[in-house]
């Protein structure tokens, strides 16, 4: 998955000030998880806001003057990062990302550090964390009894049980790049997920209501129940249903789309709501929500490992190579990225073979190294 900096930075003040919402912070926290630079950004900066001194400096802060000066950049951007929403947790951005004096408040080095040390998890393996702050991995067969949580988990799936836990307490999944993995929910709701993608979820539904938050691709199985609605929310539009079959990509937006396969489900973005019958997809555009029928086979082949394409963009078979062989894609000649082609992708062959097919029927040249994929 993409990062951009200073959209993710954006994200982390806001957690920090505790203004973030739920689908944005599940891309921070898989942000955090993913690049060790944001990892460590995140832990110096929850030790110098935990310094005194630090609520005085946001106090003080002329956020006008920060925002007068990182304005235009950000008008340079064709897309702009969302942490628009607070001003004054934009101006504290600001004030690292243009360089500003009061960035030493942050960054000045004064003696060790006592802030949390970098967890010694593995981010190249599938885990689970959760609402306090633990991490359980999830590569090997194991039981799961822990503050509330149990359950059976393997290599490529987790079934998990919370008789004792409450709505309040949540986890969230982390599927990393190269990887797939299914979970069952308590409701008896199955999840497959794409690489690079994360999932929060209570231990426990509440009487009311089932809702998750996705960010990535999973396809959902979801256990029929008349007086629970299921809730699939992403950063760009909900997902609701009452018991179906359903893809849900949610990556970004330009590629954000909802695939009924059986059943019914809505998909909802502000006041705009879409009902969609099986073979309809919806998909989100500048606008709003578009719909249109879709080919079951080459959307929802992730799941055998197999990425079906046909006249997609280099642009968008990139992306896919890039969470699924977990490498950094180059292009030497932007106009390359625009260009389509229609074929078939296996994750399970070595990248070298991949790349080798794609030469041999689209005559690009690539080159791999230190993992980066270069396309020119």
């Amino acid at each position: 998955m993409e990062y951009k900096e200073e959209y993710i930075k954006g994200l982390l003040f806001e957690k920090m000030a505790g203004t973030i919402s739920d689908g944005d912070d599940t891309i921070a926290e898989k942000a955090i998880a993913d690049i060790p630079e944001i990892k460590a950004y995140w832990l110096k900066l929850k030790v110098k806001m935990d310094k005194p001194g630090a609520a005085t400096f946001l106090s003080s802060l002329d956020e006008k003057a920060a925002w007068q000066k990182l304005s235009p950049k950000l008008e340079d951007q064709k897309t702009k990062p969302l942490f628009y929403r607070n001003l004054k947790y934009i101006a504290v951005a600001a004030t690292l990302l243009i360089g500003m004096p009061l960035v030493w408040h942050f960054y000045a080095e004064k003696g060790s550090s006592h802030g949390p040390s970098p967890s010694a998890i593995q981010t190249n393996q599938v885990y689970l964390k959760t609402s306090d702050g633990r991490t359980i991995e999830l590569n090997t067969d194991r039981h799961i009894n822990q503050d509330g949580l149990s359950g059976q988990a393997k290599a490529n799936e987790l079934t998990y049980y919370a008789d004792q836990a409450t709505d309040a307490d949540q986890a969230t999944l982390y599927v990393p790049a190269t990887k797939d993995y299914k979970i069952k929910l308590p409701d008896g709701t199955q999840v497959w997920m794409n690489s690079a993608s994360t999932l929060k979820f209570p231990y426990n539904f509440n009487q009311q209501i089932r809702e998750v938050y996705l960010t990535g691709e999973a396809y959902f199985e979801v256990a029929h129940e008349k007086k629970r609605k299921f809730i699939v929310h992403t950063a760009f539009a909900d997902v609701q249903v009452h018991g179906t079959s359903f893809n849900v990509n949610a990556y970004d937006q330009r590629s954000f789309s909802t695939a009924l396969v059986e059943g019914s489900v809505s998909a909802v973005k502000d006041r705009q709501l879409i009902d969609l019958k099986p073979g309809e997809q919806v998909n989100a555009t500048p606008d709003g929500l578009t719909k249109q029928p879709f080919d079951a086979q080459e959307l929802l082949s992730w799941r055998k490992g197999l990425y079906n394409f046909h006249n997609r963009s280099l642009g968008d078979i990139a992306q896919v190579l890039g969470r699924w062989f977990d490498v950094k894609v180059v292009f030497l000649q932007p106009d390359l990225a625009g260009q389509t082609f229609t074929g078939e992708i296996n994750k399970s062959l070595p990248l070298e073979v991949v790349i080798s097919n794609l030469e041999l029927s689209s005559g690009i040249q690539a080159t791999l190294k230190n993992g980066v994929l270069t396309f020119k």
